[in-house]
């Protein structure tokens, strides 16, 4: 058993489209978890030599 906030808990089933605090901090983990992979990737690509991803032709697979 964790005390949680009441109003931090009614503004995030508000935004997460929940209603029971099981729900809801499972949406909320699930969220950091989908940010932590996006952050991740992002880092992966930021650090290596991208710069053919701002040929428009490699980026939308079309001559530009």
């Amino acid at each position: 058993m964790i005390d949680i906030d009441k109003e931090l808990l009614e503004v995030a089933q508000h935004e997460l489209g929940t209603s029971t605090v099981k729900e809801t901090v499972h949406a909320a983990l699930e969220k950091i978890a989908e940010q932590a992979k996006r952050r991740g990737a992002f880092e992966y690509w930021r650090t290596r030599d991208n710069t053919n991803l701002l040929d428009p032709e490699i980026v939308t697979g079309s001559p530009a």
